[in-house]
């Protein structure tokens, strides 16, 4: 197979036969296409990847990545790319308990068995370099401006490709072996599969950016508490005149105010939790913004059914949860990465049968269904606690900290935790049940006001057990899941 000329000029059209096509070409649906073009060594295999986009998406989005996702870069071929076009290696995690309350680094560097760093990029740069690597596998065509309008289904819910809609609003149909789903968390694919909409917006995040941040450790992800919700800094530029920096602001669902007055409560709100530095940057950039500020929902979907014959789904349209453990996009990249190696096992498949057959398909659902809900479960229980929305979660937040001072294999373990390292549930549950047994007896003789009521220390309890306890129906799923024989129906496979 020759490389084409130009595989992503303007006018081209997609071809009528492939053996993938993925919808979105965003870090999910590009990841795909490298490790699929990756396995494909004999360069035998056709895959499309379009994009309802000319360029990346307008709205902000992704950009702190794990060590676990950045070793998949690397792997893929993007890290260098990416590097060179500015991005940042970032070495783990600070939390702050609020301006001057108390300080822990979450190093990447103490996990064993995973590399050191991970990386930061500005999203944008994110998606611009990953379609040039991608365009330059002679296997892949890449066309932007494009949208699915319907799937083409067979025998029963068996997927056997898409029509498509182009710029010029004409429609196409294609037939694949597979189709990709890896159009987001508002996924039109998930849709047209008949999968139900159960996404729930909890809130929005506002998202600034500040040019050499005052932030504690120039190259971590920066958590400061205290305010309505966590506030996070980290680089995502790098250039002669130093770092540009993201700061997330996690604000509610309901908005309470809009236009100018978000600018009056953003400073309001936020500023007053932020060492002093930081908040006089922060506000002069809040101050000086001109126009609306990016702003992007937080939306929270539970894990839907991953595949169908003929179909999987990868990355936020795969289930998403709360930005705050930055575990998204490195979730996203791993399925690319558990695509790859069922593509890798079946390169020599003759070109009359599947590449990526059903058995290929559940074996993909199969691991994924073992690291994700995992993240889910851990994304809920850390925004809670970081949010400190109630006497509960605010006593286990007092107690994390406790916990994570206490000892450096308390710090270890959250961190493999945080970086998708460590995916099993019973560790998860563990370090959780440590953390809520120390709120639960701080609370009743609290260190930090002996002096509170005994009804005040009561409601403390109280809450941080409830809390606690909210979360064990939730980890018991996602138990089952890691433990559930592969052969066993799911539960929406026994409803269809």
């Amino acid at each position: 197979m020759t490389m084409q000329p130009d595989k992503n000029e303007a006018g081209a059209r997609p071809g009528a036969r492939y053996d993938v096509v993925i919808i979105g070409a965003g870090m999910a649906g590009c990841a795909v296409a490298q490790a699929l073009a990756l396995a494909d060594k004999g360069r035998r295999r056709k895959i499309l990847v379009i994009d309802r986009h000319k360029g990346s998406a307008p709205r902000f989005a992704g950009e702190f990545i794990h060590p676990r996702g950045a070793q998949v870069l690397e792997d893929l071929g993007f890290y260098g790319p990416l590097k060179a076009a500015g991005a940042v290696d970032v070495d783990g995690f600070t939390v702050r308990e609020r301006a001057e309350g108390r300080y822990v680094e979450l190093p990447y560097a103490d996990v064993v068995g995973q590399r050191p760093q991970g990386i930061a990029v500005h999203h944008k740069t994110l998606v611009k370099v990953m379609r040039q690597v991608i365009s330059r596998r002679p296997q892949v065509e890449l066309l932007e401006g494009w949208t699915i309008k319907s799937l083409v289904r067979g025998f029963g819910e068996r997927v056997l490709g898409a029509v498509l809609s182009g710029p010029d609003g004409e429609d196409v149909e294609v037939r694949a072996d597979l189709v990709v789903g890896a159009d987001g968390k508002a996924s039109q694919v998930r849709r047209l599969a008949g999968l139900p909409d159960d996404r729930q917006t909890i809130g929005f995040t506002a998202g600034l950016e500040l040019r050499n941040a005052a932030v504690s450790a120039a190259t971590w992800g920066n958590i400061v508490l205290g305010a309505w919700g966590p506030v996070l800094i980290y680089p995502i530029h790098r250039d002669a005149e130093g770092l540009t920096y993201r700061v997330t602001l996690d604000l509610p669902a309901q908005l309470p105010a809009k236009g100018a007055k978000l600018a009056e409560f953003l400073l309001e709100t936020f500023i007053p939790y932020l060492p002093s530095a930081l908040g006089e940057q922060l506000a002069a950039a809040i101050s000086n913004h001109k126009g609306p500020f990016e702003m992007a929902p937080t939306v929270n979907l539970p894990a839907p059914r991953a595949s169908f014959p003929g179909l999987v789904l990868v990355g936020d349209a795969a289930g998403c949860s709360h930005p705050i453990t930055a575990s998204g996009m490195t979730m996203g990249l791993r399925d690319a990465e558990v695509l790859g190696e069922q593509a890798r096992l079946r390169a020599g498949a003759s070109l009359h049968e599947a590449w990526l057959d059903d058995a290929a398909v559940r074996r993909y659902r199969a691991i994924h269904d073992r690291y994700v809900p995992t993240r889910q479960a851990l994304a809920d229980a850390i925004y809670e606690v970081f949010r400190g929305g109630n006497e509960g979660a605010r006593a286990i937040q007092r107690a994390l900290f406790d916990y994570w001072e206490a000892s450096h294999e308390s710090r270890v373990r959250s961190m493999a935790l945080l970086s998708c390292a460590e995916g099993r549930p019973s560790v998860f549950l563990s370090e959780y049940l440590k953390t809520a047994r120390h709120a639960l007896e701080t609370s009743l003789v609290p260190r930090h006001a002996r002096a509170l009521p005994a009804r005040d220390r009561l409601r403390q309890v109280t809450g941080a057990a409830m809390l606690a306890s909210n979360k064990l129906g939730l980890v018991a799923q996602v138990m089952w899941a890691q433990v559930r024989p592969s052969w066993l129906p799911h539960r929406d496979e026994e409803r269809a």
